[in-house]
């Protein structure tokens, strides 16, 4: 009888357990090899694109660049592994054994969502023969699988079958969380970690402080604080002068070279679904679907809820509600901050007023090193603007001016 505890793949010959994984050097290429022995599989080389950045995404989460994972039985080709090997590095960095089982299959893309693969139904049956033959306890074991239409079953061997869209949703399933800071290689530690980098700005600060006088001091200082409105007054005043308009360009370059890149801001979410408006006020909603830019179906939406997740310090925004379509109408129905989460920022709306066609929810997320305080008057065209246009363009440039990032993500129904 195999192990009980531990991460399996799902193939359609049968689950394939993650054996172990060790960090090599550096330097080193990852590879996966065959129950401990001196023998690489085939499918090393894409595990090796799947660790190491830029392309992968274990790097990105755990720190180190290259492993050595050793499998019970062969795994030869496709992606349908990754979902399940991530898990597996993510529970090796948590040290959560005690007798957790996983069952996954899944492609993980570079946004951390979870894509469908091929021949999930064989894969359930597979491991439906499978099961005599190892200890699992049914209440410490779960069945991860991509979300998707196609109709699967609701357990196997007592087994519950989850459908996940994210890796944050199948971490929820397991009881595991996303990694809070990751461990960065040397070479580019300190440009990766936001406190560090910090620490390098106040140094360039520093050096610079004899040229730039008071006026570095001072927006430095309202910079480090996150009072921007106060920061952006100062800047637009030094602009306006001769003898500090080239400090304040000088400055605003600095500002815009320390903000996160456009890949630091990622979104996911979800949709819950009423057959109709009366299962909505009572709460006995019957499903929940990904969500998408646009929906089309014919069911109550009964609420929404988006998470923003970023590797930026910190992370603010809002989510407006048009329950009439973008902009129609002196102001949202509805405006949130989001609560914290634990890899981001989280928006959860149950719907008073139900959405009809050409209703729109619209989240606007900063990220920054810094969190923002004060009056922060650029959401309310942030919001309320159309994506396309001058006056949308003219807020994101004036955030975007003072050392930080913005995203949109925006559900409507047509």
């Amino acid at each position: 009888m195999l192990t009980s505890g531990g991460v399996y793949i799902l193939t359609t010959e049968g689950p394939v357990l993650i054996q172990r994984i060790a960090e090599e050097d550096a330097a080193v290429r990852s590879v996966i090899c065959l129950d401990g022995r001196a023998q690489s599989l085939p499918i090393s080389a894409a595990y090796d694109a799947f660790v190491r950045r830029p392309t992968g995404v274990i790097e990105r989460l755990t720190g180190h660049p290259a492993y050595r994972m050793d499998v019970s039985a062969r795994v030869d080709d496709g992606r349908s592994w990754q979902l399940a090997a991530l898990l597996a590095h993510l529970l090796r960095l948590q040290g959560m054994a005690d007798g957790l089982c996983i069952f996954a299959t899944g492609e993980i893309d570079s946004r951390l969502h979870v894509r469908n693969v091929e021949q999930v139904p064989r894969k359930l049956d597979a491991l439906a023969a499978a099961l005599p033959t190892l200890a699992v306890e049914p209440t410490r074991a779960v069945i991860l699988v991509p979300a998707t239409d196609e109709r699967l079953p609701e357990r196997i061997g007592n087994i519950v079958v989850h459908p996940v869209t994210t890796i944050d949703d199948a971490l929820g399933r397991t009881g595991m969380r996303m990694p809070k800071a990751a461990k960065m290689p040397v070479e580019w530690q300190p440009w990766r970690n936001p406190l560090v980098r910090l620490g390098a700005s106040a140094l360039i600060v520093a050096a610079l402080m004899f040229w730039f006088s008071i006026d570095l001091v001072r927006w430095a200082g309202l910079s480090q604080q996150g009072r921007l409105l106060e920061l952006e007054e100062q800047l637009s005043l030094a602009a306006q002068s001769t003898g500090s308009a080239a400090r304040a360009a000088i400055f605003t370059k600095w500002l815009k070279a320390r903000a996160p890149d456009g890949e630091s801001l990622i979104f996911d979410g979800q949709l819950t679904l009423g057959r109709t408006p009366g299962n909505c006020a009572r709460g006995d909603t019957l499903e929940t679907v990904a969500l998408t830019p646009a929906y089309e179906g014919g069911q109550p939406v009964c609420g929404i809820a988006v998470r923003s997740m970023s590797d930026a310090a910190a992370l603010v925004g809002r989510l407006a509600y048009w329950p009439d379509g973008l902009g129609v109408g002196e102001r949202p129905a509805r405006v949130m901050r989001g609560s914290a989460a634990p890899s981001g920022r989280l928006w959860s709306l149950t719907f008073k007023d139900l959405p009809q066609p050409g209703a729109v929810v619209r989240l606007i997320a900063i990220a920054g090193a810094t969190e923002v305080t004060g009056t922060q008057p650029w959401y309310t065209d942030l919001l309320s603007a159309p994506i396309d246009s001058s006056v949308y363009a003219a807020a994101v440039q004036r955030v975007e001016r003072l050392g930080y990032h913005v995203a949109v993500q925006e559900w409507r129904w047509k």
